[in-house]
């Protein structure tokens, strides 16, 4: 069970981390945009094996990756 919440945990703060790096990408931000793509990358690696293991990691995977890009979104709709 804790994999299914660590996977929804990973993906939701990569898809907040995501919003973030695009919001640099539009603001000709470079190095904020490429630490936030190495960031992105290095959990997203580590999510990427945990489900290649377990398919059904799939499920909070994508539950993570919804709900984190609705939150990254009102989160930087303020700032």
């Amino acid at each position: 069970m804790l994999q299914y919440v660590l996977t929804f945990l990973s993906v939701f703060v990569i898809n907040v981390a995501y919003t973030y790096y695009l919001k640099a990408v539009q603001k000709d931000k470079m190095i904020l945009a490429s630490s936030w793509s190495a960031f992105i990358n290095m959990v997203a690696s580590l999510v990427a094996i945990g489900y290649i293991e377990n398919h059904w990691l799939l499920v909070p995977s994508c539950l993570g990756s919804f709900f984190g890009t609705m939150a990254g979104m009102r989160i930087t709709e303020k700032s």
